[in-house]
């Protein structure tokens, strides 16, 4: 399962994101590196890849697997949710799974 990263993209990717929410997460993965002080070659090496190649992810030049994107999370210390869906935006599972209603007898 790939985050496809890319400029132009016209599709949706496998997990139905946009070009747009794509351009958003990776200006929200910015934005957080900028808060946090870390330059591209500070959060390359806590990833071990090179400087060149975290470019290319933040840039969208290259794809972001799920794995990289879960990584990305871990370093900045970031939910996943939030970095996708913003942090203005509260997600809540609570509109899928609600409790079955239980009888007290």
């Amino acid at each position: 399962m790939y985050f496809y990263l890319e400029k132009e993209v016209t599709s949706l990717n496998a997990m139905n994101t946009t070009a747009t929410e794509l351009k958003n997460i990776r200006e929200r993965i910015k934005t957080i590196r900028f808060e946090k002080g870390l330059t591209q070659e500070n959060l390359a090496d806590m990833l071990h890849i090179s400087q060149n190649a975290y470019h290319k992810l933040e840039n969208g030049h290259s794809k972001m697997n799920l794995s990289k994107f879960i990584d990305i999370c871990k370093v900045l210390e970031i939910e996943a949710a939030e970095l996708i869906n913003g942090p203005e935006q509260a997600y809540s599972f609570s509109k899928y799974y609600k409790k079955p209603a239980v009888k007290v007898l």
